[in-house]
């Protein structure tokens, strides 16, 4: 599979720079925003659940309408979240994607691709299930991380909703 990788030197390498400085995904995950509230053993049990990838710049990471059967977060880099060819949000360091598979493995919403050298934890959808009935406690604090970034998206979407209600309501009025 293009992009998995073994260890963090060897994304590196084939990144062409260096960026994590360690090939222990549990110390990598420990910065993520999604693991804020996590004991070290906690973060543990998701490292070991899934798997380092790295990606050149504009390497496909997943493809609209495939099976979305894992969550991404993103360590390092940049992604493109793409549909239709139209490039509808940009991702960052400590941001993810690929959320609904927490609940189903379900077709991709869109196409994700990396905007520069990236590197990605992977964590499968049947290791997430894994890890809810082995850590309740801790699948649950993640879990509320995710709900509460996804309050925010929709906040926005929200707001941008308005403001295009708001624009056209306008311009219908400035053509009577």
């Amino acid at each position: 599979m293009p992009g998995i990788i073994a260890t963090a030197e060897q994304s590196a390498l084939l990144c062409g720079r260096i960026s994590p400085v360690t090939n222990r995904p549990d110390e990598l995950l420990r910065g993520h925003p999604l693991f804020g509230r996590l004991r070290p053993d906690q973060i543990q049990r998701f490292a070991q659940a899934g798997d380092l990838e790295a990606f050149h710049a504009e390497e496909t990471v997943v493809v609209e309408g495939t099976l979305g059967d894992a969550l991404y977060l993103i360590l390092t880099g940049a992604v493109k979240v793409v549909k239709g060819g139209r490039t509808l949000a940009t991702l960052h360091p400590g941001e993810f994607f690929g959320e609904m598979s927490l609940v189903e493995p379900a077709a991709r919403s869109a196409t994700v691709v990396a905007g520069e050298p990236s590197y990605l934890f992977r964590l499968p959808h049947f290791t997430l299930q894994n890890l809810l009935e082995e850590d309740p406690l801790a699948f649950n604090q993640v879990l509320v991380a995710i709900v509460r970034v996804l309050s925010e998206r929709l906040r926005r979407t929200n707001g941008m909703l308005g403001s295009v209600g708001a624009l056209a309501d306008y311009l219908a009025g400035s053509l009577v």
